[in-house]
């Protein structure tokens, strides 16, 4: 497998990279924990209480 150096962040090998990011629920969690630290709240309502389209 060919690394791309752009994709990858700095500081990060591709063994770090694939055990952080290898599935797509890891990707999800990663993601949802930078979106909301404190969890999920609506920025309109402040509900906790959310759905997922898929």
């Amino acid at each position: 497998m060919k690394k791309n150096n752009i994709q990858l962040q700095a500081g990060l090998s591709l063994s770090q990279f694939i055990d952080t990011y290898g599935t797509e629920q890891q990707c999800e969690a990663v993601l949802e924990k930078s979106r909301w630290p404190e969890g999920f709240r609506c920025q309109k309502c402040d509900s906790e209480h959310h759905c997922c389209y898929r």
